[in-house]
Order: structure tokens, then C-alpha cells, then sequence
């Protein structure tokens, strides 16, 4: 095989992947990733607001932003994972579950950036967006794992040989 040939066949498997790999299972992998990124983010950040009575605004900042952009991002995945499941009523079932809750989490998101959007935020209205949000994330978490054992897509590193 030349040099060219190979170059050739890389780049095509670049461009079209191990079916295994994307849709069936990449979504629903990286929609975990994103859920459970916003979850520690939320975490640490509803703690930092309740072991402080005003908390450092660019500390806040750069959580809330995090959050928001995971929060988001979890939210496109899931989008995506509808049209790969619409024929699955029970898949489409937990979806919906999924997006309320992220829907729900976003919103509380938006009342933490507000308030830390102030010279200084007040730890304990941080802690309660937080705890508000979370309650949403662990729940759409919750429905994202019904999600995988429904659709059999073992966890990324589960099945691997050790």
C-alpha cells in the first residue's frame, strides 16, 4: 500500500467512524458528561455559598458560567438523542423527563446568575439557587441513567477490559 493510500483511508475513517461509537451511543454518553459536569459545578458552588455569608463574585461567576454552558450543553445532546429515539415510545418517555428537569435547572441557573451578577453575592441566595438547581440536575440524571439500561448502552468504561 503507498503512503497516499493510507493517508486516504485514515482520513476516510476519520469522517466516518465506527457506527458503535456515534449516535446510538456517543449522545447518550456525552449528555452524561455534560449532566454530570453541571452537577459538580453545582455541587461546590452551593457549598461555597453556604459556609459563606458573601461570596467572591468572579468565584461565582466562573461556576455559574460552567454550569450554564453544561446545562446547555446536556440540553443540545438530549435534543439530538430525540430524533435517534423517536420510534422507542419509552426512550421518547424519559427524554421528555430529561428535558423538563434540564429545562427546570436552566431556569434556576438563570436566578444564580443574577445574583451573581451583584458586587457581592450572598452566599446563602447562591446555596438556595444551587440546591434548587440540583434537585432538577439529580433528577434528570436519575432519568438519563433509566435512560441507558433502557436502551442497553452500558456506562463508557464499564465494559472495559482491565
Amino acid at each position: 500500500m503507498f503512503v497516499a493510500d493510507a493517508t486516504a483511508l485514515a482520513q476516510r475513517a476519520m469522517y466516518n467512524p465506527d457506527p458503535r461509537v456515534v449516535g446510538s451511543t456517543y449522545r447518550p454518553y456525552s449528555a452524561r458528561v455534560y449532566s454530570r459536569h453541571a452537577l459538580n459545578h453545582a455541587q461546590v458552588l452551593r457549598y461555597y455559598g453556604s459556609n459563606h455569608k458573601e461570596i467572591s463574585p468572579d468565584t461565582a461567576r466562573e461556576h455559574v458560567a460552567e454550569i450554564r454552558r453544561n446545562v446547555d450543553a446536556f440540553g443540545n445532546e438530549v435534543e439530538k438523542m430525540t430524533a435517534l429515539y423517536s420510534a422507542d415510545p419509552e426512550a421518547m418517555k424519559l427524554i421528555a423527563a430529561i428535558r423538563q428537569h434540564q429545562k427546570e435547572a436552566a431556569a434556576h441557573c438563570g436566578m444564580a446568575e443574577k445574583e451573581c451578577a451583584k458586587h457581592l453575592a450572598e452566599g446563602g441566595a447562591v446555596a438556595q439557587c444551587c440546591s434548587d438547581m440540583l434537585k432538577h440536575l439529580k433528577a434528570a440524571d436519575e432519568a438519563h441513567e433509566q435512560l441507558l439500561k433502557h436502551l442497553r448502552v452500558p456506562v463508557p468504561m464499564e465494559g472495559a477490559k482491565k
